[in-house]
């Protein structure tokens, strides 16, 4: 609400700007309403017959985290894998011999053993996901079916025979959680498990647990597939599962995708995407997200090759119906060259292919054409609540380049029914919008178009990014447009190269008439709107919309003169200010701050001044440096006289700790184990006493041991600095200078595993909640035995050759 009462109704974002139409579309990079993409994809194309014959030759590939790359060896026995980027020699994959192979023939099999198939049995398929898991389903061409899986870190390798399943498995997947799914070309096989991480022996004299492994390799459930003309290619997102198959029945070869959650549920329902006949047929798919799939058509034979290189991008909605159609995507996603028809697979799951220089990552091109022209007619209606009311102007924050247009059509009625037969008759068009040079007619508001400037660069975001419009009827000797309900509607126009986009829509209600305010009765409107009428302005029409012209200029400025208190306010005053602002108190805030943390640091200017100097102060200071991290425990300032167990047993002696910020209420009794805390000789009471009662020492011996306790814990201060706070040790350390008095002397110190300081040492357990942080890699003149460090493989193919990847090798 500005200061004339008038209100506005705001549509941002996805939802709010949700819009039917051809030719727009949201942009979820941009963040805005735009024309929608138009690029003319190069898709290759080859009968039906040829690239059966393709799919059946195809080799499956995966990438480790080193760029080494693996497959299946050509007899389909054996797994090996390839140290150049070129894939020119190969070796066999080695790991932990599988325990039901029995006893190895020599020793280096005993060692590490080669990853093959059982006899008489060929790899099917191949994939890496994961922790590293690498998954590769067998069959022996009649009932012997099962998947073999090899932990590429752990190195271990075990297999596991599947019953029940109609054929050979054609596909497999491991997803993030470690979960292996296979399919055949009748159902869908969900398998997790894996052996102990060492090998357990049992002995007679001891109890023993019931169940030795608690997650062995082991089938969960079977689902079968709905109907299809034949499987073709799995992928999977963060939380959909895509199987690409042929459409069953007779006519021009057609295909499908089927879709189901990414859960452990035998009874996740279906939906079936069926593809149009326009998007050629493909050996392999990949996942972009949970509604894009991206297919894979080898290249054309013959003089044509490498002329159609695009890959099918392909649009699934997520519905819960059985069926749905699938839609091509108007994006190029090109490749180099192609020397594999199927995606090379990474643990990362974003799409690769191996092209004749080595594997590389697919893009969209950046170069983006689109609609020449396009119309974005807003779902809902916008309701005033407001019988009658009378819409006053549309602000729009939006960027429309040289060589575009955005113009809009409104309509206002009382009733929440579309205006004509379609909800698009009898929209009424609008002036066209006129740039503003501000950021928003709102006080000292940020545009959002300033928040999502990433559309097409420097060009998309040219000119002015306010728009604003008075909103009335084209004809008429009254054009005043009124009604509870307002609907609108968006035409852009592009050059092919640039596009409009709206990021946000403000509409104004009801408008606040000078003329009705100010002037006499006689020179007011005497009339009503009519629908039909087309002839010109009356005189009081003309001079309402003059004057609501200048009210649109000076009321912005009343406003920033009404909310004037908003600039000294830390919360809400202009990033700009900020440092003018804290110069006023007396504070000097870093450039390099966020603008968040600024806030908080002016607006805790105060408190921080009373407390300056004591421990309270401290910890308040670091929580805002911090961004609340002393507030959640990972930064403790511990002064060193606490960091003596004070809390010792002493018999009759009430010793509460409810608010000792070392063992936070845990410390019942000081003497769980026998130690320091432990009080038995008079030496040890004289320190107890220098810390609770030092004026009740006794001249001489006594005195001189409490002052030795005071010069050796007073005046020092340790700043703890845990879990993800580790990261902001030099920060800390850059600030204490400035919040800790000159005559304490003060240290930073990090550790490794989060614990609380009184009681983790007491009693040898992990006494902070989160998530266990990851072991470290030993290091060497670093690490110390049993510290915490491990010797852990890499996630590689050859561990012995992992070496640093860089970027050119997997992008």
């Amino acid at each position: 609400m500005n200061s004339n009462g008038t209100r506005f109704v705001l549509l941002q974002g996805a939802a709010a700007l949700r819009a039917r139409g051809e030719g727009c579309a949201w942009d979820a990079l941009a963040g805005a309403l735009a024309l929608a993409r138009h690029d003319t994809p190069r898709l290759p194309r080859l009968p039906a017959e040829r690239l059966r014959a393709l799919w059946d030759a195809a080799v499956p590939w995966v990438l480790d985290d080193h760029g080494q790359l693996g497959r299946i060896a050509l007899d389909g026995r054996r797994i090996e894998f390839s140290l150049d980027r070129l894939g020119e020699r190969w070796q066999p994959l080695r790991a932990e011999r599988d325990p039901a192979d029995g006893i190895a023939d020599d020793l280096s099999g005993a060692v590490l053993d080669e990853v093959d198939a059982p006899a008489g049995a060929r790899f099917t398929d191949l994939h890496l996901g994961g922790s590293g898991l690498l998954a590769a389903p067998w069959s022996d061409g009649a009932a012997g079916h099962g998947v073999t899986l090899v932990h590429l870190r752990r190195r271990w390798q075990q297999r596991i025979a599947v019953a029940g399943l109609t054929g050979a498995p054609r596909r497999a997947w491991v997803d993030a959680d470690d979960r292996a799914w296979l399919v055949t070309e009748g159902e869908l096989t969900l398998l997790r498990g894996g052996p102990l991480p060492q090998p357990y022996q049992a002995q007679a004299g001891r109890f023993e647990p019931e169940v030795v492994n608690p997650d062995p390799l082991r089938v969960l459930w079977q689902q079968a597939l709905p109907a299809h003309g034949g499987l073709l290619g799995l992928a999977a997102s963060d939380g959909r599962l895509f199987v690409l198959t042929r459409q069953p029945g007779g006519g021009a070869p057609r295909m499908a995708v089927l879709s189901r959650a990414l859960r452990d549920d035998d009874q996740a329902a279906w939906t079936v995407h069926a593809l149009a006949a326009t998007v050629p047929l493909a050996t392999d798919l990949a996942a972009l997200d949970d509604e894009r799939v991206l297919l894979l058509q080898p290249f054309e034979e013959g003089a044509s090759r490498g002329q159609a290189r695009d890959c099918a991008l392909v649009q699934l909605p997520l519905t819960s119906a059985a069926s749905a159609r699938g839609s091509l995507l108007p994006e190029r996603w090109p490749r180099r060259s192609e020397a594999g028809v199927r995606f090379v697979r990474h643990r990362d799951n974003l799409p690769r292919t191996r092209s004749e220089d080595g594997v590389r990552r697919l893009h969209r091109l950046a170069q983006a054409r689109f609609a020449p022209a396009g119309v974005a007619l807003i779902d809902e209606p916008l309701d005033s609540g407001m019988p009658g009311v009378q819409w006053d102007r549309l602000v729009l924050e939006a960027c429309v380049p040289p060589g575009c247009t955005l113009a809009v059509d409104a309509f206002a009625a009382d009733l929440p029914t579309p205006p004509g037969a379609t909800p698009a008759d009898g929209l009424l068009p609008q002036p066209a919008p006129l740039a503003v040079p501000a950021t928003s007619e709102l006080p000292f508001a940020d545009s959002a178009s300033a928040a999502h400037a990433r559309l097409l660069g420097p060009a998309g975001h040219a000119g002015a990014t306010l728009w604003e419009l008075l909103l009335q009827r084209p004809a008429g000797a009254v054009r005043q447009l009124t009604g509870r309900y307002l609907w609108l509607r968006l035409r852009m126009a592009g050059d092919g190269r640039h596009t409009p986009a709206v990021f946000a829509l403000r509409a104004w209600y009801p408008r606040f008439s000078w003329q009705e305010q100010y002037l006499p009765e006689h020179m007011r409107q005497q009339q009503l709107p009519a629908p039909d009428d087309a002839g010109p302005a009356n005189g009081a029409d003309v001079r309402e919309r003059v004057l609501a012209a200048l009210e649109g200029l000076w009321t912005p400025i009343e406003d920033r003169i009404a909310a004037a208190e908003m600039l000294a306010s830390p919360h809400t005053a202009p990033a700009a200010h900020l440092p003018e602002l804290a110069r006023w108190l007396a504070q000097r805030l870093p450039a390099a701050w966020p603008v968040a943390r600024q806030r908080r640091w002016i607006a805790q200017a105060g408190a921080r001044q009373q407390a300056h100097g004591t421990i309270r102060g401290l910890a308040l200071a670091l929580d805002t440096l911090t961004d609340g991290a002393a507030r959640r425990g990972q930064v403790i300032p511990v002064e060193h006289w606490r960091l003596r167990r004070t809390l010792a047993t002493l018999l009759g002696i009430d010793m509460d700790d409810a608010a000792h910020p070392l063992t936070l209420g845990t410390g019942l009794a000081g003497n769980s184990r026998v130690g320091d805390t432990l009080i038995l000789a008079e030496d040890h009471a004289k320190e107890f006493l220098a810390l609770f009662a030092p004026e009740l020492a006794r001249p001489g011996v006594e005195q001189q041991v409490v002052q030795q306790v005071f010069d050796d814990f007073a005046r020092r201060l340790t700043v703890v600095l845990h879990g993800p706070a580790r990261a902001l040790a030099r920060l800390v350390a850059e600030s204490l200078p400035s919040l800790v008095p000159a005559t304490v002397r003060w240290a930073v110190r990090e550790s490794d595993h989060p614990f609380v300081l009184g009681l983790s040492p007491l009693l040898g357990i992990d006494t902070y909640l989160e998530r266990e942080p990851p072991p470290r890699p030993v290091v060497l003149n670093r690490s110390v035995l049993g510290g915490g460090d491990l010797l852990r493989n890499p996630v590689a193919l050859s561990p012995e050759h992992a070496l640093p990847v860089f970027e050119d090798m997997t992008t």
